[in-house]
């Protein structure tokens, strides 16, 4: 048996940042307005400068006995130099000197200087153990999922992936439908190589035997000479990434107190389907090469710290390499940032640097800008936590596999969406499984940080399915359409949930009304995104009964204004879905019976303005839609996944 960790990301602040020298003197000089943030958490003997905007080449800081050494933050860049300068992000630099100087007096010397703009302390997010457990070995769960008859891929743990596909089978507190809906849109897409996701994270195993096929290879550095930038991109040997931690080309995940916490998320994104090993992944692929790639940005290396000046840095490299979603498993303590303004204020770098990504991450003809994803966080608060908070970001949640909140999520104003994140006190198999860097190469983890990715997957599915269609969004309106893929998760946050407390060791009622309306739009559902994506609405069945649906709001009027005329399904949906009679269309509403799990097309034709076809008589007009049917064979006992 082998132990993983379920990761909580937070701030963790330093003292000793600020350590006063003899002869060093903080200044009050009035620049230090200029200085926008904190050094209370901090990294020693480095600050991020900005140079006023008509300023071409850092300047000299006269009177400052210390040695400085001055980079740009943002790289020069040959193919994509010229947006840098548009947006001002060749101005940034990163200043580093001794770390036993005053880090403090340094940062007023250089904004008295009259071409600085901005000095920002580079400010340190760190990745924290929250929890560890034990995971159980292939095969060993001794459960089997009864209730689905045949699976798409044959990745052995796709049966204990519930987050995809959920029936109810697999615990006592899992309920069938609290999932991602994911099977239905597999048989419409299953990615495209064309769609990069950068996991902004501890480094992806990138010969992981279910990762390795849908990496992101940098083509010119791997055929290119050691040591140099071939490309010219402003990174040297940058093969399936850039370790910003180490600032090298070489992605690690194999030191000592590594945890594969970004090999985890990598693996719900798009893992290799269909290949016979481990999990399948969300945009993976139908296991001939047409998985959706994963670019590596490693911010963190064992369980330490990332510094705000390395992200920034790894969503310009995404955005400028041919990301189009940035998946952000992180974040700061939610006490942190209160609000937009406060974040925008404060965190200007990266901040600018996320602002980037959504602008300029692109992939042309299907989405102009990117999306940019981020965990709410694992504090179990009112708030989530910043930068998932900011207004053009994806701000994810995490729900149980029960459709209830996850008890360690935070939740309330700034949350966008939730999905599936697990909960491992309801057993070990409830966690989310995906590839790991340890013995079996999948195991369980749960958090904000495991929800993210599903909704980074779903993206990548949607941009993949638009590909290859031909349709085309800006990134607000692909981001609108990627939160109103969802079904409400509001009417189950009622009454209490049972929760084991590790403290005291019993079990907990946790109350759910706090978080009503609190959690986003509602749980992400990857086949609703495809069907928007092309247009077509959805109506959801259960087998074994008979369904009466209204069909009015989807013909712009009420009964009264509508005189239906006939519902149309093919044979072969007929048989798929195990209607044995055609639909009718009683009292204005649908009667249908489906006795199979799967879905099918159903065209219905109305009359719309009347009870008659215009012409000789005053009458109204035929219209036709055509809908997807979506029957599943197992919803709660309230109407679950319905």
């Amino acid at each position: 048996m082998s132990g993983f960790f379920i990761v909580l990301f937070s701030i963790i602040f330093f003292s000793g940042c600020s350590h006063h020298q003899d002869g060093f003197s903080s200044l009050d000089d009035g620049a230090s307005y200029k200085i926008i943030n904190s050094a209370d958490n901090c990294v020693p003997g480095r600050l991020i400068v900005r140079l006023s905007d008509n300023v071409s080449s850092f300047p000299e800081i006269g009177d400052l006995p210390i040695e400085l050494s001055v980079k740009r933050l943002f790289p020069y860049n040959h193919k994509r130099e010229h947006i840098s300068q548009a947006q001002g992000l060749d101005k940034w630099y990163v200043v580093t000197f001794s770390q036993d100087e005053d880090l403090l007096f340094v940062a007023n010397r250089i904004a008295e200087h009259h071409d600085v703009a901005i000095v920002e302390f580079d400010e340190i997010v760190t990745q924290d153990e929250y929890l560890s457990v034990q995971a159980p070995g292939p095969k060993s769960a001794g459960i089997s999922r009864n209730d689905i008859d045949e699976y798409p891929f044959d990745d052995p743990e796709l049966p204990y992936q519930w987050h995809y596909m959920n029936d109810g089978s697999l615990s006592e507190q899992s309920v069938a439908g609290a999932d991602i809906n994911l099977f239905p849109a597999w048989e419409y897409c299953t990615g495209d190589p064309r769609v990069i996701v950068a996991v902004i994270d501890d480094g992806l195993m990138y010969t992981h035997e279910d990762l390795a096929e849908n990496m992101w290879v940098n083509q010119a550095e791997a055929s290119g000479t050691s040591g140099v930038d071939d490309d010219g991109n402003g990174y040297v040997d940058d093969i399936y990434g850039y370790n910003f931690y180490d600032d090298s080309g070489v992605i690690t995940w194999n030191k000592p107190y590594d945890i594969g916490h970004g090999t985890h998320v990598a693996g719900t994104i798009a893992a290799v389907n269909n290949n016979g090993k481990c999990v399948s992944g969300i945009a993976g692929g139908s296991g001939n090469g047409d998985g959706c790639k994963l670019m590596s940005c490693q911010i963190f290396s064992e369980q330490n710290s990332a510094a705000a000046s390395s992200i920034a840095q790894a969503l310009k490299y995404a955005a400028d390499n041919g990301a189009v979603i940035a998946n952000n498993s992180w974040n700061l303590n939610p006490n942190v940032a209160s609000s937009d303004s406060y974040y925008e204020s404060n965190y200007s770098s990266y901040k600018q640097a996320i602002d980037y990504f959504y602008q300029y991450a692109s992939l042309e003809g299907v989405i102009d800008g990117g999306i940019v994803v981020f965990a709410a966080g694992n504090e179990g608060s009112p708030t989530p936590a910043y930068p998932g908070a900011y207004y053009s970001t994806i701000c994810v949640t995490a729900m149980a596999p029960d459709f209830t909140a996850a008890t360690y999520t935070n939740y309330g104003d700034g949350s966008n969406i939730c999905a599936p994140g697990g909960q491992l006190t309801y057993g070990t198999i409830m966690g989310v499984s995906s590839t790991s860097i340890g013995q079996w190469g999948y195991d369980y983890m749960q958090g904000t940080s495991m929800a993210a990715p599903h909704v980074s997957g779903c993206a990548a599915l949607g941009i993949s399915y638009a590909l290859q269609n031909g349709y085309s969004f800006t990134a607000s309106e692909f981001k609108n359409l990627l939160l109103t893929s969802v079904h409400d998760i509001n009417r189950y946050q009622k009454g209490f949930k049972q929760e084991f407390d590790f403290v005291s060791g019993t079990y907990v009622d946790i109350p759910l009304e706090p978080y009503q309306g609190k959690l986003g739009a509602g749980y992400i559902d990857a086949h609703l995104l495809l069907m928007q994506i092309q247009g077509t609405p959805c109506l959801y069945f259960q087998t074994g009964e008979y369904v009466y649906l209204s069909l009015d709001e989807y013909f712009g009027g009420g009964s009264s204004e509508l005189s239906y005329l006939s519902a149309e399904i093919s044979s072969a949906d007929m048989s798929a879905l195990g209607i044995e009679s055609a639909p009718v269309l009683v009292d204005g509403k649908l009667k249908i019976k489906c006795s199979k799990a799967g879905r099918g097309r159903i065209k219905v034709t109305a009359i719309v303005g009347g009870t008659a076809l215009g012409g000789d008589d005053k009458g109204g007009m035929e219209v036709a839609r055509e809908f997807e049917m979506v029957v599943r064979k197992n919803v709660a006992e309230n109407g679950g996944w319905l």
